[in-house]
């Protein structure tokens, strides 16, 4: 066959179809990310307790705190509403719950806790992700600082207020440029007026971010810095009154990351500043000879963090050396992680050698579902001591124990409903929550076993349930025998009515129970009431602004969740969140 001839007239070069010049013309808005994170592969059954930033507020919740309330197997202690302190056990015990923000682990550096993080000191409005890992051992929180990734201005106010004299102001902008550079600022203030119940103080809370970030590296510096004041709180039976506290706490850092951001190798160093600044106020009703010290404290720590990681398919590593400058010592530690996560299930490994503790820390935990409708998870730890002086055993020392825990699930019309075990062994004595009574006596040691039942998953048409109930083999201190949080929720957008997006509603139900809870002192134990409390949250979306109404313990049941501390009555918060761009 005679191929065709060729054309005798070549083809012009295609015009330009726009005039503009190319200096001109904008670039890309989205701009490679700041910082290089692997986040855990968490392996619940159902639902994993993982939020993104916009998830975060959805959920209503104000503080650390009132998210820890949503994990079986935590108990949270509270002497009243936001400007109180806040802490939490993980399987009976205050060293268990471990926060790390932007990678950076913090510590208690405020000594009157008696080394336990103040939950209230976490700034969670400041984030854009939390993942929470609930392992045999430890309950771990991840945390990733909000970052912007658009070129365009973007702009977000909220405003909330209600009962108790609360009212709360948030502000944020940030913006990248067409070099890559970042610039982000923001801020919080709330305030709290009820001496009685919820306890008075305000926080200011301001965050900071500049940088620059490339397709292959990035590089920022951070800084949140944070005012906060609470006035003294009285027991109502005539117990030692809560000190009032002025406090400013700094966490700072300087990040520098390479490699790619989801796949492949990526290194990681970050050089970060940890500061507090604290003067307690004295109980003018007494006389000085009594008081504690109500000089002012200064500590500050320094982490020097490196990582690095590499992501092949569902395989992810990554390894992690901390090294901490604290009160004149260092602490090194070292700690790696592997996790694989495919549709048929998640198996994910963890081991650290942490020299602040003194221990080497060790858990594996897996999830499987060979059939849609059936699924298995669970986790095993081991934590062994590495030196018998423990310098640092009141810091949080959990030498030789071995913890476990497994549920069966099935998934019936929707939900998974499931059945489990919780197996956490206490060698030693834990903290005590001195914060609130200086005076409370450690927690004891021993072996503890709960079971537990849960109902969590999408039903139909836009309900959905997330219930939960553990059962304590004792109630031990610190510990209630009984605990159990249910909520109900429907959320539809009327995609139908609204094809662009531009209205959606969420409505939620919330009942609470904990059961009595001992509290132990050298002149007897102490036992509270068991507490129930129903709440209710709306939330209506109408283009980017957001309406919330929220209100807790709506019966207003009379409760403490520490002794002598009544909690507020019934909580009205209401609001409007509202971002937009340019």
């Amino acid at each position: 066959m005679v191929p065709p001839p060729a054309s005798e007239v070549p083809i012009p070069v295609k015009p330009k179809t726009d005039t503009t010049p190319d200096s001109l013309v904008k670039r890309d808005s989205i701009k490679a990310p700041i910082g290089r994170f692997a986040d855990p592969a968490t392996y619940e059954i159902g639902p994993q307790y993982e939020w993104n930033r916009a998830q975060l507020f959805a959920t209503g919740a104000l503080s650390v705190a009132d998210l820890l309330d949503r994990i079986p197997g935590v108990t949270t202690f509270r002497s009243g509403w936001l400007a109180t302190p806040q802490t939490a056990t993980f399987n009976g015990d205050f060293r268990r719950v471990r926060v790390f923000y932007d990678g950076i682990e913090l510590d208690a550096l405020d000594n009157t806790t008696g080394g336990l993080l103040d939950l209230s000191t976490v700034q969670i409005w400041t984030l854009e992700h939390l993942t929470i890992e609930r392992s045999a051992n430890e309950l771990r929180l991840y945390m990733r600082t909000w970052r912007v990734d658009n070129t365009d201005p973007y702009t977000r106010v909220d405003v909330a207020t209600g009962n108790e004299d609360t009212n709360l102001y948030r502000g944020f902008y940030g913006k990248r440029f067409d070099n890559g550079g970042v610039l982000q600022v923001a801020g919080q203030q709330y305030g709290v007026a009820s001496p009685r119940f919820a306890g008075t103080g305000d926080a200011l809370s301001l965050l900071s971010r500049i940088g620059i970030a490339r397709k292959r590296w990035s590089i920022d510096a951070f800084v949140n810095r944070t005012h906060a004041t609470r006035g003294i709180e009285r027991p109502a039976q005539g117990k030692p009154p809560i000190l009032g506290l002025d406090a400013t706490h700094t966490n700072a850092y300087l990040r520098a990351a390479v490699g790619g951001a989801d796949s492949g190798p990526w290194a990681q160093a970050t050089v970060a500043s940890l500061a507090f600044r604290g003067t307690t106020d004295p109980d003018r009703s007494v006389g000085a000879a009594t008081q504690i010290d109500t000089l002012e404290r200064r500590t500050s720590e320094t982490q020097y963090n490196l990582s690095a990681g590499y992501t092949l398919g569902p395989a992810r590593l990554e390894i992690q050396d901390r090294l901490r400058a604290l009160g004149g010592t260092t602490y090194n530690s070292v700690s790696g992680r592997l996790d694989l996560a495919t549709a048929f299930g998640v198996l994910s490994g963890f081991a650290e050698h942490d020299g602040f503790r003194q221990l080497t820390n060790a858990d594996v935990g897996i999830r499987l579902q060979p059939l849609s409708f059936i699924a298995v998870s669970g986790s095993i730890g081991r934590v062994t001591p590495s030196s018998q002086s423990f310098p640092n055993a009141g810091i949080g020392s959990l030498p030789n124990a071995t913890s476990a825990r497994g549920e069966v699930a099935l998934k019936i019309f929707g939900p998974w409903v499931s059945a489990g075990v919780i197996s956490a062994d206490n060698r030693t004595e834990g903290l005590p929550p001195v914060v609130y009574d200086t005076l409370l006596l450690p927690i004891t040691a021993g072996r503890i076993t709960a079971r537990t039942a849960s109902i969590r998953g999408p039903i139909k048409g836009g309900f959905g349930i997330d219930a939960w109930v553990t059962r304590w083999d004792l109630a031990r201190p610190y510990q209630p025998e009984y605990q159990s949080r249910s909520e109900i929720s429907f959320a539809n957008n009327f995609i139908k009515r609204f094809p662009r997006g531009d209205f959606e509603i969420r409505v939620a139900g919330v009942f609470e129970y904990r059961g009595s809870t001992t509290f132990p002192l050298t002149a007897g134990d102490i036992r509270t009431m068991a507490a129930k409390t129903l709440s209710a949250q709306l939330e209506i979306r109408i283009l980017r602004a957001v309406l919330t109404y929220q209100q807790r313990n709506i019966l207003a049941y009379q409760h403490e969740i520490i002794p002598g501390f009544e909690m507020p009555r019934v909580l009205a918060i209401y609001g409007v969140r509202w971002d937009f761009w340019n």
